[in-house]
């Protein structure tokens, strides 16, 4: 698969997410999720 495609697929699904509340939520949750974990792994590099 080549950029172009992957590009095209990309598009595809958030034009799916964006028209789907349900889906939109879990995106979203799982963005808040990530930025957390990040935060925490962080904070623990930090104070090593």
């Amino acid at each position: 698969m080549n950029n172009s495609e992957k590009h095209q697929l990309i598009l595809k699904l958030a034009g799916k997410v964006i028209r789907d509340r349900e889906l939109l939520h879990m995106l979203s949750d799982k963005v808040y999720e990530l930025m957390i974990d990040e935060l925490r792994l962080k904070k623990e590099r930090n104070t090593n």
